[in-house]
């Protein structure tokens, strides 16, 4: 995280220092306007000289406005004006900061004021990455006369699968965000034993707002699994650029935001998914975990401002560009190491079903044992520690892709494997498991993960998921269960193998399940259950795998 933090702060200082020479534009530094309820809200603007109207392009942030000059710079020096806010509650700007629950309302307010000044010239573009571009994509649907494009790296419109995959609560994530991004104020997570935090019951009282909800300033609680649940997808009618990486935690997000709005509206969308971490590419680092990026997957933050640049003078402007193509979509293969393109995300694949099997192998073909199944110990004093995946990047030891020796070594973890790869293979899409499982507890988790196995015996994980299973839930012995554990692109070389992982969880990304049927947000007591995974003729557990038509 310091190198990371370190690394953003010198390109910015660098590239602050050119701009400030740089008599191409102005920039006009605590300029506020009034939301219709009374709150003001402050923002830079950017505006380029030799003109008097613009094509212009917002930027709404709570992370402080003068944290993304670079980018504003860049765009002013590139002929467009740029108005760049302190959302509400947050920086300069006045009111309280809850976080999400205001970004469209004031986004389309400030929308409306920038769209009648007499510098913008009609046409507004909106750039975002992370919670910038859940402010901006939360504007899609809204058809707003003079919004014409968006370009979002690692946002999203509905923010369940960040905050609750599978229905687990993603506390590596969601608890030092509140920490230092997510209170009125910004605060610093340093003083605070995240470990301790991670470990305290109950869990909610770890630190304020963590729970399920959010208060608004008139004290109503709003669930916050279901923010922009309104959205309509069909409304959306202007081209969207989304960019990803496959270690990014935002990624099934922002891939759902694609895909829903694919699957209602005709509208034009590209998509990048690389091989990075969230943010990475701000950074002078080329590693995810153990995997060295090699030359063509380390994106840079030229190349990064180069190419919204050139978006939005494509759709601003109505340059010709490299985005006339019919193949919208470029996604990464990691350990291929080349780049794919495709008209839509997923590609044109094949699902496969890989069975799990006795002595714990995995097969194309169905089990034909008649009680064949695999059991474990869950003891959520004693969890399965994080080791890689798409994980909060404050975390750079739990990131990305990682030898999973010390986690296949535990006798709470279950491994199916298949025979080697008699020849290369291309995964691409969305990956899922489905188990038939039982358990003595009264509610409890099921976590599986992905590996591939090289030649010499290391494995490597790809994606993983969970799966919360409540209570109620729990009605019949033997319960059919689906673990969603992503989309990804990778090759499988001759000779290896894939390897499923499952057990039942993934501390500290998760928090524990206490297997009482007592909230996990709630509970104070914890105890170990027997778990089952059936594997048999009547019960086929299976992971199913997209397999690239080639």
């Amino acid at each position: 995280m310091q190198k990371t933090t370190l690394s953003f702060i010198i390109i910015l200082f660098i590239y602050f220092s050119v701009s400030a020479q740089d008599k191409a534009f102005d920039i006009l530094y605590d300029q506020t306007f009034k939301l219709s309820d009374g709150t003001v809200l402050a923002h830079d603007l950017y505006l380029p000289k030799g003109k008097t109207k613009f094509p212009s392009i917002l930027i709404r942030t709570p992370y402080s406005k003068s944290g993304v000059s670079i980018f504003a710079s860049y765009f002013a020096k590139n002929g467009f004006a740029v108005l760049v806010q302190d959302v509400r509650g947050k920086g300069e700007s006045k009111g309280v900061f809850i976080p999400f629950m205001n970004e469209k309302k004031d986004g389309q307010e400030t929308l409306d004021w920038v769209s009648k000044q007499s510098w913008c010239d009609g046409k507004i573009g909106l750039w975002g990455s992370s919670y910038l571009g859940y402010c901006a994509l939360s504007l899609a649907d809204i058809n707003h006369p003079a919004l014409k494009s968006i370009f979002n790296l690692s946002g999203w419109i509905d923010g369940s699968k960040v905050n609750y995959p599978g229905g687990a609560f993603h506390q590596m994530l969601i608890i030092p965000w509140l920490l230092s991004d997510g209170q009125t104020s910004t605060l610093s997570e340093k003083g605070a034993d995240l470990d301790e935090m991670f470990a305290h019951t109950p869990l909610k009282e770890a630190i304020p707002g963590s729970g399920e909800t959010f208060k608004t300033e008139e004290g109503t609680i709003i669930p916050i699994t279901n923010l922009n649940s309104e959205f309509v997808y069909k409304n959306v009618k202007i081209p969207i650029f989304h960019m990803i990486g496959w270690s990014d935690f935002t990624i099934q997000a922002t891939i759902d935001a694609y895909a829903s709005i694919q699957q209602k509206s005709d509208i034009e969308q590209y998509f990048t998914l690389g091989p990075w971490y969230h943010n990475q590419i701000y950074d002078d680092y080329n590693m995810v975990g153990d995997y060295k990026l090699p030359e063509n997957g380390n994106f840079n933050i030229d190349t990064f401002l180069s190419l919204v640049t050139n978006w939005f003078k494509h759709t601003l402007l109505g340059e010709s560009s490299d985005f006339n193509t019919n193949d919208k979509i470029k996604y990464y293969v990691l350990f291929s190491n080349e780049w794919k393109y495709t008209r839509q995300w997923p590609p044109n694949h094949t699902p496969v079903s890989v069975y799990l099997q006795k002595k714990n192998s995995l097969s194309f073909s169905r089990s034909n044992d008649q009680n064949s199944k695999n059991t474990f110990v869950f003891d959520p004093k004693n969890p399965v520690p994080t080791l890689g995946g798409a994980n909060f990047h404050l975390f750079t030891d739990k990131i990305g892709i990682k030898n999973q020796a010390a986690i296949e070594a535990r006798d709470d973890v279950l491994l199916f494997t298949t025979s080697s790869f008699k020849e290369t293979k291309t995964v691409a899409g969305n990956i899922a498991v489905e188990l038939h499982i039982e358990t003595e507890g009264k509610g409890t988790d099921f976590t599986a993960k992905l590996t591939l196995v090289d030649k010499t015996g290391i494995s490597r994980n790809i994606v993983d998921g969970i799966k919360r299973i409540e209570p109620h839930q729990l009605k019949n012995n033997v319960k059919k269960i689906t673990i969603e554990l992503g989309d990804v692109a990778f090759k499988i070389a001759e000779g290896e193998k894939l390897r499923l992982q499952i057990s039942s969880s993934n501390y500290p990304k998760f928090n524990r399940n206490p297997n009482t049927g007592i909230d996990p947000l709630d509970a104070i007591e914890f105890i170990p259950v027997k778990q089952t995974i059936h594997h048999s003729k009547k019960y086929p557990s299976r992971i199913i795998i997209p397999f690239l038509k080639e």
